[in-house]
């Protein structure tokens, strides 16, 4: 007897961000995000993706970004910085060019992985590490 999936998707995701305003404006001006409301005082920030996800800024002073270290990301079993999230894209060589100029850690260039779409690792000014994918072409 198969069970029956409990869970249906991620809803939103949180981020731990320094400054929640500088961040906002980061989500904002380099990948299209839309604040959701004016940010308060020691509160967070609601993002909204493009299929109208969330995404929220929270504040973590000290500064302890997603990303941890494994060894099951890699064909000879070496050490790899992961990125907890992987988001999707329709136009990922337009966000490459918005992440170079912001000036963030990212991949040298766009991987193209076959039936696995193109790929691009990055990091945001909080050393939040992501994933961005778009869907093989052709």
């Amino acid at each position: 007897m198969t069970k029956k999936a409990l869970l249906k998707r991620i809803e939103c995701a949180y981020l731990p961000v320094t400054n929640v305003a500088a961040s906002a404006a980061w989500y904002e001006q380099v990948l299209g995000l839309t604040l959701r409301s004016p940010i308060k005082p020691g509160k967070g920030a609601i993002m909204i993706m493009g299929s109208g996800q969330w995404l929220f800024l929270l504040p973590s002073p000290e500064g302890h970004p997603l990303h941890f270290t494994t060894t099951g990301w890699t064909e000879d079993g070496s050490q790899f910085e992961m990125f907890p999230i992987c988001f999707e894209t329709d136009d990922i060589r337009t966000l490459e060019l918005s992440l170079r100029e912001s000036g963030v850690w990212m991949e040298q260039e766009v991987r193209d992985e076959g039936g696995c779409g193109l790929q691009l690792n990055f990091k945001d000014p909080d050393g939040n590490k992501f994933q961005v994918w778009q869907q093989p072409v052709g």
